[in-house]
C-alpha cells in the first residue's frame, strides 16, 4: 500500500471515533501544555537571572573587611594593605572606602538629612564601572566639581522643612556644568535651621568651612550606593575630613571626639573594594585574602548556588509537567489497544486481501503519530496563550505564587523556539512510542481468527 493511502486511512478511523479521539487528543493537550508551561516558567526565572548579573558590575568586586569581631588581633586595612592586595596577581585595582556624611545646599534647597559623600578619583571610578546617567566623570585635574545620585536628587527640599514620603518631592533639576553645589558639614539646629555654632558649654565656635562645587553629572539610581550618594575628588573629600574633624571637635570637645569616634587600633578605612581583572579568578584571590586574616566577601561565590539552585528548580518543573505527558502516552497506548479490539475482524479481512503485515503495522503507528502530533501541535498553541496571559496578567491571573518564579523581571513565562520544536517531536514520538506495542500486536493476529470474530 501507498504511504498516502495508509495515512488517509488512519485519519479516517481516528474520524468514526471522534470521542475517543478528541479525549486522548486533550490528553496529550494538557501533558504538551503542561511541559512547555513548566519549562518556561524556569526559564524564564534563568533568563531574569542572566540579565540581572548582566546588569550588575559586581561580579569581579571583592569587598573586604578587617575582622574585628572574630579575631582582635587581626590586621588592619591601611595603605600598606592596599599595596599588599594590589600586588596579587589578577587583581586590577583596590579602591578604600571613603566616605563621610555633610548637607548639600542648592540655591533655597538643602538635603533633609546629611547626604552620604564619597571621595574616589577618576580612574578608581572607571575602574569600578561607575558611569554617570548624564553628565561626565570627573577628570584628574578637577578639584571643585561633584556627581549626584539620581535619588540623592529627591532628598532636596525647602530649608527648614522635611520630606513627606507618601507624597515625596520630585527631582530637582540641574543644569549641567553650570549649576553649583554647596557642601556643608556643620551641625544644624532642628528648631531654626541654623547651623551650629556654640559647643555644647555654649561658646562660640567657628563654623566650618563650606565648598562650592560645579555638578557635572547624575549618577545612575538603579545601583543604591551611586543613587543616594555624592562623588567628589579625592582633593575635596580631604578637606572636607578634616574641616569637619576641627569643627566637631570644638563643638564636642576633644575628649569627647575621641572618646566617641576614635578606637585604639582601629583600621585607617572601614573596607576595601578589590576589583578582579577576570571573573574567573575571584573566588581564588578571595579566598587567598581570607588566609590574610581578613573577612572578604563577593557576589560571585554565591553564583554557583544560585545557578545550582536554578537548574535544580527547573528540572523539578519540567519532571512536572513530563508525569502529564506520561499519562498521556498511556491513553494513547489504551486508545490504540481498544481500536485493535474493535477492528480485529477488518485487521484480518485486510490480511485475506494480501495487506502487508508491515502495512497493517504502518497504519496503526500512523493513527497513534497523528494524535501525538496534533496534541503537541494544539498544546503549544495553548501554552503560547497562557504565556501571553502570565506575561501581560500574571498578578491577576496567577497571583503572588506564580510571579515568585520570576528573579524579578518582567517576564513570568519565555517560551523559546527550541522548546516549542523539541515539544512537538517528543510528542510525536511519545505517539510513537505509545503505538508501537499495540502495533505489534495487531502485525501478530491470525487472519482466520479475526475473521472469525464478531
Amino acid at each position: 500500500m501507498k504511504t498516502i493511502d495508509l495515512i488517509m486511512m488512519s485519519i479516517r478511523s481516528l474520524w468514526r471515533r471522534k470521542l475517543r479521539t478528541f479525549l486522548t487528543v486533550l490528553g496529550v493537550i494538557i501533558g504538551a501544555s503542561s511541559i512547555i508551561l513548566m519549562l518556561s516558567l524556569g526559564i524564564a526565572m534563568q533568563e531574569n537571572f542572566d540579565e540581572s548579573m548582566e546588569g550588575m558590575s559586581q561580579l569581579t568586586i571583592i569587598e573586604v573587611y578587617a575582622d574585628f569581631y572574630g579575631n582582635p588581633d587581626a590586621p588592619k586595612l591601611d595603605d600598606e594593605t592596599i599595596k599588599l592586595f594590589s600586588d596579587i596577581e589578577g587583581v586590577e585595582i583596590v579602591v578604600p572606602e571613603r566616605k563621610t556624611r555633610g548637607y548639600l545646599e542648592f540655591g533655597k534647597y538643602r538635603t533633609s538629612w546629611e547626604a552620604e559623600i564619597i571621595g574616589m578619583s577618576y580612574e578608581e571610578m572607571l575602574a569600578m564601572g561607575y558611569e554617570p546617567e548624564t553628565g561626565r566623570l570627573m577628570t584628574e585635574n578637577e578639584k571643585n566639581v561633584i556627581l549626584i545620585g539620581d535619588q540623592l536628587r529627591r532628598e532636596f527640599v525647602k530649608k527648614g522643612q522635611e520630606i513627606d514620603w507618601r507624597n515625596p518631592p520630585p527631582p530637582l533639576e540641574f543644569v549641567l556644568e553650570e549649576d553649583m553645589v554647596e557642601i556643608i558639614v556643620a551641625e544644624f539646629d532642628w528648631e531654626t535651621g541654623d547651623p551650629i555654632d556654640k559647643d555644647y558649654e555654649g561658646k562660640k565656635i567657628k563654623l566650618p568651612d563650606t565648598w562650592d562645587l560645579n555638578v557635572i553629572g547624575i549618577m545612575p539610581g538603579t545601583n543604591y550606593e551611586t543613587a543616594y550618594s555624592a562623588f567628589v575628588p579625592l582633593g575635596i573629600y580631604e578637606e572636607i575630613l578634616v574641616e569637619k574633624e576641627k569643627y566637631l571637635r570644638d563643638l564636642q570637645g576633644d575628649e569627647n571626639y575621641d572618646e566617641y569616634n576614635t578606637n585604639e587600633g582601629e583600621s585607617k578605612y572601614n573596607s576595601f573594594k578589590v576589583k578582579v581583572a577576570d571573573e574567573n579568578d575571584v573566588v581564588d584571590i578571595q579566598e587567598m585574602i581570607k588566609e590574610m586574616g581578613y573577612e572578604a566577601y563577593s557576589e560571585m561565590e554565591y553564583l554557583e548556588d544560585i545557578q545550582g539552585m536554578s537548574n535544580s528548580v527547573q528540572l523539578l518543573l519540567g519532571g512536572i509537567g513530563a508525569i502529564s505527558l506520561f499519562v498521556a502516552a498511556i491513553g494513547i497506548t489504551n486508545t490504540m489497544i481498544m481500536a485493535i479490539y474493535e477492528r480485529t475482524r477488518e485487521i484480518g479481512i485486510m490480511k485475506v486481501i494480501g495487506a502487508r503485515i508491515i502495512d497493517i503495522q504502518k497504519m496503526f503507528l500512523f493513527e497513534a503519530l497523528l494524535i501525538g502530533l496534533l496534541g503537541g501541535s494544539i498544546g503549544l498553541v495553548v501554552s503560547y496563550l497562557i504565556s501571553y496571559l502570565l506575561n501581560h496578567f500574571g498578578p491577576i491571573v496567577a497571583g503572588e505564587l506564580i510571579s515568585q518564579f520570576s528573579s524579578g523581571g518582567e517576564k513570568i513565562s519565555v517560551i523559546p523556539i527550541w522548546l516549542s520544536g523539541t515539544v512537538l517531536v517528543f510528542s510525536s514520538l511519545i505517539g510513537l512510542v505509545s503505538g508501537y506495542f499495540p502495533a505489534r500486536r495487531a502485525m501478530k493476529i491470525s487472519a482466520l481468527s479475526a475473521i472469525k470474530t464478531e
